[in-house]
């Protein structure tokens, strides 16, 4: 059956813009390792990040310098929410970890740190940034060893860097469903020259001052053709930009005031989600089913709580995670991306609320 809205629909720049990039790689016969392309996209997210650029790793991929970065890190114990992306908690268990499953919070949806404070110095916490939101350094002040997933908040206001501590990293997505995109990468923000200088090896096979294996890394270097998107995307912010909040505006216009809308589309926002939640996994279903019926895509992002994964089953649940288990059954994602217009914005709406009156039997 062909899709009248798909859910998301990526969107790179494209190859007249990128051109120019992608002859200097030609020019350069430079491919990868760290090559003049991925060292400008480093120097250029410092710059828009306003930190400096030798605290920037640009990596293969988001989940990699999660892990890379776990990995280089000294505790042995980290604590993420249970309601997550997959990608946060296997980062901890390849970086060879054991991988603890705590419960968020129902209003921000991050995790719950008031029982982990008694140990705050000596555990590692990974809190996710969910959808988007934004990353503010005060909420883990108190803990020492923070690696944050911010995987698709790159398009909000970035965090000021003086509040962050020696032994935390953030890591950005660009892969192609989030805002800047490259196809696919990511961005590492360290927080100091000595973590950079260490996850710059653990990608490069734990090379370090040399050719010999200092630690045990992989290969997740970033290649020069990803860099070159992830260039041309960061240049033409002000057009992206300008692109995913008009479709935000949409949303908030039209479904402002309707009882399944969310806080993350409550204001216009450079973000590449909309997420709407139903009251309970019945209704939530109805709805997906309806919505399919009118070639109309969604996705449940995250489906299950970590916990109840095959993949996670050895992992350790801090409480019974009620929240986690909540979020997960009654969240749906809705269509959203670049230059999704105000005509199918207000007919998802409207074909939503028309579902909801049949669901509940009114005329």
């Amino acid at each position: 059956m062909s899709i009248r809205i798909p859910v998301m629909r990526p969107s790179l720049p494209s190859y007249n813009e990128v051109q120019p990039l992608l002859q200097s790689i030609d020019s350069s016969h430079i491919y990868s390792n760290r090559g003049p392309l991925t060292q400008a996209l480093e120097i250029e997210y410092a710059n828009y990040l306003g930190i400096d650029p030798s605290l920037i790793v640009a990596v293969g991929n988001a989940t990699q310098a999660l892990q890379g970065l776990v990995a280089i890190s000294v505790p042995d114990n980290w604590y993420c929410p249970d309601y997550t992306f997959s990608a946060s908690g296997l980062a901890v268990i390849n970086a060879k970890k054991t991988l603890h499953l705590c419960d968020v919070d129902l209003d921000s949806w991050k995790i719950v740190t008031s029982n982990l404070r008694t140990i705050s110095g000596s555990l590692g916490l990974l809190p996710v940034m969910p959808y988007g939101a934004e990353v503010c350094f005060t909420d883990y002040q108190e803990f020492t060893h923070v690696i944050i997933d911010a995987a698709a908040s790159l398009g909000r206001v970035p965090p000021k860097v003086s509040e962050m501590k020696s032994n935390w990293g953030v890591v950005y997505s660009l892969h192609a469903t989030k805002v800047l995109g490259a196809g696919e990468g990511s961005i590492a923000v360290c927080g100091s020259h000595e973590m950079a200088k260490e996850l710059r090896a653990w990608i490069n096979f734990g090379f370090l001052d040399g050719r010999e294996s200092r630690l045990p890394g992989t290969n997740a270097k970033m290649s020069e053709f990803n860099a070159a998107y992830g260039l041309t995307s960061l240049r033409r912010i002000d057009f992206e930009k300008e692109l995913w909040i008009s479709s935000q505006e949409a949303v908030s216009q039209f479904a402002n005031g309707k009882r399944w809308t969310t806080q993350v589309n409550a204001q216009p926002a450079f973000q590449p989600y909309w997420i709407a939640e139903f009251r309970n996994t019945e209704e939530r279903n109805f709805v997906s089913q309806a919505l399919s019926g009118l070639k109309i895509q969604t996705r449940c992002w995250w489906e299950k709580p970590l916990s109840k994964q095959p993949a996670f089953c050895n992992s350790k649940k801090i409480g019974d995670n009620h929240n986690s288990d909540l979020l997960a059954s009654t969240h749906l994602g809705l269509p959203m991306y670049q230059g999704l217009n105000y005509e199918d914005v207000n007919f998802v709406v409207n074909s939503i609320e028309e579902t909801l009156k049949n669901y509940c039997g009114e005329d």
